[in-house]
């Protein structure tokens, strides 16, 4: 609508046209365009009506590129409205089914795609889909009435039985155990259709059912080498490698296996479940390397997986494991040499995973000890762990987000976190529709609504450059026929003088838009003071809980506690504040008073020039260009009729939208209680589930920690046996190297213990053989002079046996 604002603005600074032929040939061509802008001109129920339509393309485009909660809110709202779309029904309300599906609200669509079914025949080409899914929904949900729906389509033949029925049907009797014939129709899918790969997985399926491990792979063998076309083979492929994988570990295949898992691409979200379970097919190999590479791979791959801790405690025992396997081809002697590994190191690395995984996980078992004793309401983490926190600053400390991880993955607060992120998902659309109204009616307020309608807009926006290239065309035909009044002169001069009013329309906008840019910089730093608080209310709460005594803690709490509402409040503000920073962005460029001051000042002049006209009766350009400015002038004013007339409708059902509003948001206030009390009631439960895993983790780590110190005491304890075994071992080797000389001096036990042959000791001291009695030296040669020494026992007391006298020998000889 503004460039041809600009290009008429340059047109009126354009020189003059002084060429009488230039002159009609110009007005002919604008005569012959201004009756194509006067021709088939829209009405009100014309407009909306195209306008249901191009929002019925708009959800379809939402729905094909994957942006199903817009697509679904979109066509809600058409399918409400039967009568404005007429033949465009069932393609919308099929779409609004699949849009629902796809979200995951299953329950709200089987309505929709039942209403297909019954209001459809069978050559319709959304009956067959809508069946397809309703025996789905029946699979999904276990539902015995899906009955109806399989007959339905099992009876469809022809070119209304498509490749999908037969792959649906086999779906349906897999789940029903019928694995027979769940085969035979998995067989019957088409070759090259799209549901070939899908069906020859279901088959291996169906197989490993029915515990015949050989034929499910040779189906998922085959799946593997196919080349897939669409992203739903390549899921299915890569499904197929981990399926191998798993096959092969039953089959005692342990390095088929591995090449199965390590198949799977590294990008797939699959891939996490393929590493932790190639990291056990490495363990039962006793390859603690491989697996240890594996589980630190996981890890970094997906840090915050409800798995974590349980692959942080197995890496801890492969790491005592990989230990004691180096410690005992150190004892062996069969170590490599160029192993760098050592026991000591191994152990300090186990001792520190289990202690960190402790001393992580440890916040969370105490905070949810804490709600399972009822310390804690449960209802005031419903916010965090369903993701819906409409404050920064919490009134409440949070609970450690691994705690609120674990708790998501809880069945029932899985099914509780869906239904919080759908009455988010409505009241981020109320919202959305709040500012869309607001928005409408302050453009509707304005006292310009050119720019509402694009079709009308677009025709008044040429009619409006038109008319300004038209003055400049009639004042040149007035001045070269000599006509000029001082009054036409006068608003030509004011006219001109105005200038080009679209670039200081633009400018103004830019100003006001820098202006409101200025206020949010503003609001974003109050946002991240806010954030910084929280951040030191969250330390100062731990603090008190951890460190002051009960006064003191209930003291901080309070202070805590006020201030937490007072951010709040400045938070809900600052909401505000935003929201009517976006409404002024929006209407800056809605109602400009220079273009309507343009507008008024070129309908004086157009006056003036028809005075003048009047006056020339004989000339024919003047009144060419009269009726031209009259016949643009009644086609904008028809123009802008229609455009009043859709807006006095547009405020009807302003009106009615505004009261709608009202009584959804009341509606949704009613969920949100309900959800608010179930919530809590599903909490309270799943934290006592949550806390035993939690409780399990940490002592696991305990007893990782215990292992450790407890393979280390084994470790010594052996290496003492081996040193004491050691030492006996050369005891005895010197034993026997020495046993000669040890056994001359050791009676054997056999004989008879030998007489002494030496004489008894004497009472007196005994001097060296070459001395004499006492302490004399024996004189050289005065041997054979003396009387030799009388023996101690007589001849015959040696006959009888007899012992010498305890007291021995008295000195000079025997009585």
């Amino acid at each position: 609508m503004r460039l041809p604002r600009l290009c008429a603005a340059l047109l009126v600074l354009a020189p003059a046209v002084a060429n009488a032929d230039d002159l009609s040939a110009k007005l002919a061509a604008y005569e012959n365009e201004a009756v194509g802008l006067s021709a088939d001109v829209p009405t009100p129920d014309e407009l909306a009506g195209g306008l249901g339509q191009k929002r019925l393309v708009d959800a379809q485009v939402a729905f094909s590129l994957g942006d199903y909660d817009q697509a679904a809110l979109t066509l809600f709202d058409l399918v409400s409205k039967q009568q404005a779309l007429g033949p465009d029904l069932e393609p919308a309300t099929y779409y609004l089914a699949e849009s629902l599906y796809q979200k995951g609200d299953r329950g709200a669509s089987r309505q929709y795609f039942q209403q297909i079914v019954k209001s459809s025949n069978v050559s319709s080409k959304y009956y067959e889909p809508s069946l397809e899914r309703l025996v789905e929904l029946g699979i999904n949900d276990k539902d015995a009435d899906a009955t109806e729906y399989v007959n339905a389509l099992s009876g469809l033949t022809g070119s209304a039985r498509d490749a999908s029925v037969p792959y649906v049907l086999g779906k349906y009797s897999y789940s029903q155990d019928k694995y027979d014939e769940a085969l035979q129709l998995f067989n019957e899918v088409p070759k090259g259709s799209d549901y070939e790969l899908q069906a020859l997985y279901f088959t291996g399926t169906t197989y490993v059912a029915k515990k015949d491990l050989a034929k499910a792979t040779e189906a998922f063998a085959d799946l593997v080498t196919r080349k897939p076309r669409t992203s739903v083979d390549r899921r299915v492929i890569e499904l197929s490698q981990l399926a191998l994988g798993r096959i092969y570990y039953e089959r005692e295949e342990p390095s088929k296996s591995i090449d199965s898992y390590l198949l799977v691409d590294r990008h797939s979200d699959l891939f996490p479940d393929a590493l932790y379970e190639v990291a056990w097919v490495y363990v039962k190999g006793k390859q603690y390397d491989k697996a240890l590479r594996a589980l630190e791979l996981l890890e970094q791959s997906d840090p915050t997986s409800t798995k974590t801790p349980t692959v942080r405690i197995l890496e801890g025992n492969l790491r005592i494991r990989k230990a004691q396997m180096i410690r005992q081809r150190q004892v062996d002697g069969t170590i490599n040499p160029n192993e760098t590994g050592d026991p000591s190191t191994e152990y300090a690395k186990a001792t520190k995973i289990f202690t960190d995984t402790h001393d992580e996980y440890m916040p969370s078992y105490q905070a949810l000890s804490m709600m399972v004793d009822g310390n804690l309401d449960p209802a005031s983490f419903i916010e965090q762990i369903a993701g819906r926190e409409e404050h920064v600053f919490q009134l409440a400390a949070p609970i450690p987000e691994a705690a609120a991880q674990w708790l998501r993955d809880e069945p029932e607060v899985q099914r509780f976190v869906g239904i919080e992120t759908d009455l988010s998902d409505v009241t981020a659309n109320i919202t959305a529709a709040q500012a869309d109204i607001a928005l409408l009616v302050g453009v509707i307020a304005a006292k310009d609504h050119s720019g509402l309608y694009p079709e009308i807009a677009s025709r008044r926006a040429r009619i409006e450059a038109i008319q300004q290239d038209l003055v400049r065309l009639r004042s040149a035909i007035h001045d070269k026929a000599g006509v000029s009044s001082p009054e036409r002169k006068a608003l030509e001069s004011q006219y001109f003088a105005l200038g080009n009013s679209e670039q200081a329309f633009s400018d103004r906008v830019m100003t006001a838009h820098e202006g409101f840019d200025n206020i949010d910089t503003a609001a974003t730093e109050v946002d991240s003071t806010i954030g910084s608080a929280q951040a030191m209310a969250v330390a100062l709460r731990k603090y008190a809980n951890d460190s002051l005594s009960a006064d003191q803690k209930t003291k901080v709490q309070a202070e805590l506690d006020s201030a937490a509402q007072e951010a709040q409040a400045i938070e809900d503000e600052l909401a505000g504040v935003r929201h009517e920073l976006e409404l002024g962005k929006d209407l800056a460029s809605v109602g400009d008073e220079g273009i309507a001051q343009a507008r008024a000042m070129r309908k004086q002049l157009t006056a003036s020039e028809d005075s003048e006209a009047r006056s020339m009766g004989s000339n024919d350009l003047a009144q060419r260009a009269m009726r031209l400015a009259d016949n643009l002038d009644q086609t904008d004013a028809r123009l802008a009729q229609v455009q009043e007339q859709s807006v006095e409708q547009a405020k009807v059902t302003l009106a009615a939208e505004e009261k709608n509003l009202a009584d959804y948001k009341s509606e949704l206030a009613g969920y949100e209680a309900e959800a608010k009390e179930a919530g809590t009631t599903v909490l309270g439960a799943s934290f006592k589930n949550v806390k035993a895993k939690f409780y399990d983790v940490i002592v696991r780590t305990d007893v990782g920690n215990v292992d450790v110190a407890w393979s280390q005491k084994e470790d010594t304890d052996d290496d003492l046996k081996r040193l004491n075994l050691a030492r006996s071992r050369e005891l005895k080797q010197l034993k026997d190297e020495f046993k000669d000389i040890l056994d001359e001096g050791t009676p054997k036990p056999s004989e008879p213990k030998k007489k002494s042959e030496l004489p008894p000791a004497t009472e007196g001291p005994s001097g060296s053989p070459d001395k004499g009695a006492g302490d004399q030296r024996v004189s050289p040669g005065s041997s054979g002079t003396q009387t030799p020494a009388t023996p101690t026992v007589k001849p015959d007391e040696q006959k009888k046996g007899a012992t010498a006298p305890k007291g021995g020998a008295q000195k000079g000889g025997s009585k």
